[in-house]
């Protein structure tokens, strides 16, 4: 995920800045970079040390060979500045950032996209008894961000909830030694400076390595599977949000870190067929039909020996999303299943099935090749002259070349997810106005509304 990860608090004395910056290099050597960041700012909360022996702290994934690098400062010169006026809008008033624990998006396509998690830590030395920080994720690409916003506020909440623990602590520990707020009443003068570094709020010695290491997994979770341009849909395919990380065994250090990179086992892996086998079965103008009939809920009966018809249907099933696959019914063994509610069913050659219409599309395979086919396609009905924007998507994966199949498979559940996601977010528009600006924002056009229609009373 090409995004930086920086932790933001409010100084007493410098205002609004970051103080903890994660990114990932690609192309980019650490050899190459100026590491030793030297700061002017004299107070304990912004001049502090990373580690006891380096200025920074580095992870490398072994497998795809990216490096995770944290530092006080973004490294490159063109991300500080974007993070510095990230940091200042986080925890500027516009954001009401008084709101703990609030989640807020902003930004534009010069100053990049931001995600701001806000949140308070307890300090008995500190206005209001409490220092503001927040955590901001910066990235170009708004739709990838705006979709994997609950992913990053599940994680991006729980590293705030550790902090704020670990300062509660401290401030527990601090009442039993002196009463601040007994001396501030009073009029006493303080006898400790109020300025004071995360480290010393947490009372943690490896807080940061914790941070560095909750980052770059989250950079790391986001690119494991996508890049920003193919995305707009949530990573339901990603492990399980609430214990799921990338196995320990690919992540390095270049310092003694606590363990919190926790390996996981993969999960089961299934065959599976990629739209290219339908194409290979039907003809190329059949193929988008039948690709149109399953998005769009027209009932699809597939007839024929199960042994020829089971992986047809396992393709039919990648054009639906998850929720819907009880739509489908594989190798029905009654006539009322062809009456039932199932949008796509598959009969053996036993069972009759009605005639093709404009709302029944039929495939029949063959007991022999007939001119070279091994199915028989009926459907009366036709095709749109402007096809859904998720079919138009769909028919450019399959035909492009450099996809293996791995690749279209993802690619295609990717394309599901995104217009799952769509359909989701408009069914809980409250009005039809409101509807109306969420299919401008998602850019849902007239040609999606069969897609819309279908998916809508399925998807809650």
């Amino acid at each position: 995920m090409n995004a930086v990860i920086a932790l933001c608090h409010f100084c007493e004395a410098h205002g609004p800045c970051a103080i903890f910056c994660t990114q990932t290099l690609r192309d980019t050597k650490l050899e190459d970079l100026s590491l030793d960041q030297q700061t002017q700012k004299t107070c304990s909360a912004c001049n502090y040390s990373i580690s006891k022996n380096n200025n920074a702290i580095y992870s490398r994934d072994t497998e795809s060979g990216a490096t995770f690098v944290s530092t006080k400062v973004a490294v490159l010169p063109e991300v500080a500045s974007l993070v510095k006026q990230a940091a200042v809008l986080s925890l500027s008033n516009g954001t009401d950032a008084s709101k703990d624990g609030e989640f807020v998006f902003f930004g534009d396509s010069a100053r990049g996209h931001i995600l701001s998690h806000t949140f308070r830590v307890s300090d008995l030395q500190a206005r209001g008894y409490s220092q503001l920080f927040s955590i901001i994720v910066l990235m170009k690409d708004k739709y990838f961000l705006l979709n994997i916003k609950p992913f990053l506020a599940e994680h991006l909440k729980k590293v705030s909830s550790e902090l704020q623990a670990a300062a509660k602590k401290t401030k527990e520990t601090e009442e039993l030694t002196y009463s601040e707020r007994q001396r501030r009443l009073s009029g006493a003068q303080f006898l400790m400076p109020t300025s004071r570094s995360l480290l010393e709020l947490t009372g943690e010695e490896h807080i940061f390595a914790q941070l560095h290491s909750h980052f770059s997994w989250l950079l790391l979770a986001g690119s494991r599977f996508l890049t920003e341009h193919v995305t707009f849909g949530n990573l339901p395919w990603l492990p399980p949000q609430s214990s799921g990380r990338p196995p320990a065994q690919r992540l390095t250090y270049n310092s003694s870190t606590l363990p919190m990179i926790e390996s996981i086992d993969d999960p089961d892996l299934e065959e599976f067929f990629s739209l290219r086998h339908l194409k290979s079965v039907v003809r190329k103008e059949e193929f988008a039909t039948v690709c149109y009939c399953a998005l769009t809920g027209v009932k699809i009966v597939v007839r024929g020996d199960p042994r020829k018809t089971f992986r047809f249907m396992v393709c039919l099933k990648k054009l639906l999303p998850e929720p819907m696959h009880n739509l489908m019914r594989i190798d029905a063994q009654h006539q009322h299943s062809i009456s039932s509610e199932y949008k796509i069913i598959s009969v053996s050659n036993d069972i009759a099935v009605p005639m093709a219409s404009s709302s029944v599309y039929r495939i029949d395979f063959l007991d022999k090749h007939v001119n070279g086919h091994e199915v028989s396609v009926k459907w009366p009905g036709e095709l749109p002259r402007k096809l859904p924007d998720l079919m138009v998507k769909l028919l450019k994966a399959v035909e492009e070349k450099n996809f293996t199949e791995l690749v279209l498979n993802k690619q295609t559940k990717v394309l599901i997810e995104e217009w799952k996601n769509k359909v989701t977010c408009l069914n809980h528009a409250k009005s039809t106005s409101v509807q109306g600006k969420l299919k401008k924002v998602l850019g849902v056009q007239p040609q999606d509304q069969p897609i819309i229609n279908y998916w809508s009373t399925h998807l809650h």
